[in-house]
């Protein structure tokens, strides 16, 4: 099936979308069919949806590398145009020419519209990573998810709810070089909590029950889906201070969801047992590495980070 940008204008209309949209965009461009251009129709389609009042933001995160830098890595540094890890959705969001994107070094997000200067300006060093979710949380806006939960995991919003509880979570010294504001290059570390993406979608159902899915439909051949981001949010944050573990995948060799969270009872001796029986050496490997180069880690959100700033 060729999708053309006229036939992704009527379906992303007929999903819900409105002009003056605040939009969290997640897209599988391969679930939507043959998609003619590529990430940039979709982008243009996208605008045209939301008109001139409207904006649209999507993850533009950068890879992370091990700290103290490999002797292969010492020399790169995250600028505006680094190559994003999230898609070709992200990385034409990069490349187009209104686009905007923060200054984050790691959890940078690109966008296009109304709201994109406001949006990316202060979202800098010293604020809390995923603190662009929250201000659109704050400010109506909305997720649209394109594929299906397996392809494309989570709304966003989830990242917001952890780091807003408090959790203590062992993960590998990572970071990147970047420039700051003066022009010089400084290593960042990356140091809040995390979540497996895999045991995000454990709160679909959820939002299905409170009403926060606005709309459901296809765009192309993909199966998408609108959700209130105000509502994603309140839902996780209550479920998470009831039952901290309910985002944790199903997967018995997840060391992420098994083993790296210090409010968990979660046996490394036992995980290391279990994996060995089952020959699951990669998981034995990936545990014992993140006991030896791993470093516990609090999640970040306080007073400071508020408003992005």
């Amino acid at each position: 099936m060729t999708v053309t940008k006229d036939k992704l204008v009527h379906d992303l209309i007929d999903l819900g979308v409105k002009k003056g949209d605040l939009l969290n965009v997640k897209a599988s461009l391969k679930s939507i069919g043959y998609l003619e251009g590529g990430a940039p129709t979709l982008i243009e389609a996208l605008l045209e949806a939301v008109g001139p009042k409207g904006t649209i933001v999507t993850d533009s995160f950068v890879s992370l590398h091990p700290l103290p830098y490999l002797a292969e890595n010492p020399h790169e540094v995250v600028d505006d145009d680094t190559h994003s890890y999230a898609g070709a959705l992200a990385n034409a969001m990069i490349k187009h020419p209104f686009s905007m994107r923060s200054k984050h070094p790691i959890q940078k997000f690109s966008a296009i519209g109304f709201k994109a200067l406001e949006l990316t300006e202060n979202h800098t060093a010293s604020s809390y990573p995923y603190g662009v979710l929250k201000t659109m949380a704050e400010q109506g806006g909305r997720n649209l998810k394109i594929g299906t939960d397996a392809k494309v995991v989570g709304v966003g919003t989830t990242h917001v709810a952890i780091g807003l509880l408090d959790y203590e979570q062992r993960r590998l010294i990572r970071g990147v070089n970047y420039l700051d504001s003066d022009g010089m290059v400084k290593i960042y570390e990356r140091h809040w909590v995390g979540g497996c993406g895999r045991g995000f979608n454990n709160f679909i159902s959820d939002y299905r029950d409170e009403n926060a899915i606005v709309s459901e439909g296809q765009i192309g051949l993909a199966p998408s889906k609108i959700t209130d981001m105000g509502m994603t949010l309140a839902i996780e944050l209550k479920i998470l201070k009831a039952q901290p573990e309910y985002f944790k995948c199903d997967d018995p060799g997840c060391f992420d969801c098994r083993i790296s969270w210090k409010s968990r009872n979660n046996s490394p001796f036992l995980f290391l047992l279990k994996n060995l029986r089952s020959l699951n050496f990669r998981a034995v490997f990936q545990m014992i590495l993140l006991m030896i180069r791993g470093k516990w880690y609090s999640s970040v959100h306080d007073e400071k980070h508020d408003n992005n700033q």
